[in-house]
């Protein structure tokens, strides 16, 4: 067996960290413009899946102790668009993580003998699935205009003040702060 540092598993998996930190940052600016678009809801999403970004990087940078290693990569330019044109492009990056380098890094990572980092690349691929779907679901609702409309009445929740609406869609603006439309979600439950 190759010894990890030469080991091509390695160097998949300090991309994989490079990766993840960078997808971290780009969600957190495409959560701002969000928020300017008036889209509480999807902004929180976005800053949702980014702290997970963070923990897949924590993860990947958990398996070096220290000291130095080259890597290149090919990594997407940075362009910050409207709320549906992040979501697409976001779904578009969590397709090739999860179907051109998770996947196949794991594949290497068994042929290596790296048992653990294989686990590692499979664990995370099935939040990097989930990611693409999310984000492409999120992005039809904002383009059918049915991001905030459903066809049965439910309790929308108002992200700012906790505000709760039942109807099939939140009020124009919420009685209590008067935030727009887009600052609430669907009420769930949670306790």
């Amino acid at each position: 067996m190759v010894s990890f540092r030469e080991s091509r598993t390695a160097h998949n998996l300090l991309l994989s960290y490079s990766a993840e930190a960078q997808a971290r940052t780009r969600y957190n600016f495409f959560a701002i413009r969000a928020r300017e678009e008036q889209h509480a809801q999807i902004a929180k999403i976005f800053d949702e899946t980014a702290a997970q970004e963070f923990e897949h990087a924590l993860r990947f940078f958990k398996f070096f102790n220290g000291g130095e290693m080259e890597i290149s990569g090919i990594f997407p330019a940075g362009v910050i668009s409207d709320t549906g044109s992040n979501l697409l492009s976001s779904a578009e990056l969590e397709l090739y993580v999860h179907d051109k380098m998770y996947g196949v890094f794991a594949v290497v990572a068994e042929e290596e003998g790296f048992k653990r980092a294989a686990d590692t690349f499979h664990a995370i691929n099935v939040a990097e699935k989930h990611h693409e779907i999310m984000f492409r679901e999120l992005a039809d609702n904002l383009a059918a205009n049915s991001a905030y409309i459903r066809p049965e009445s439910v309790m929308w929740k108002c992200l700012n003040c906790g505000y709760l609406h039942e109807g099939e869609q939140p009020p124009d603006k919420c009685p209590a702060c008067v935030k727009p439309a887009g600052f609430f979600e669907i009420f769930i439950k949670n306790w």
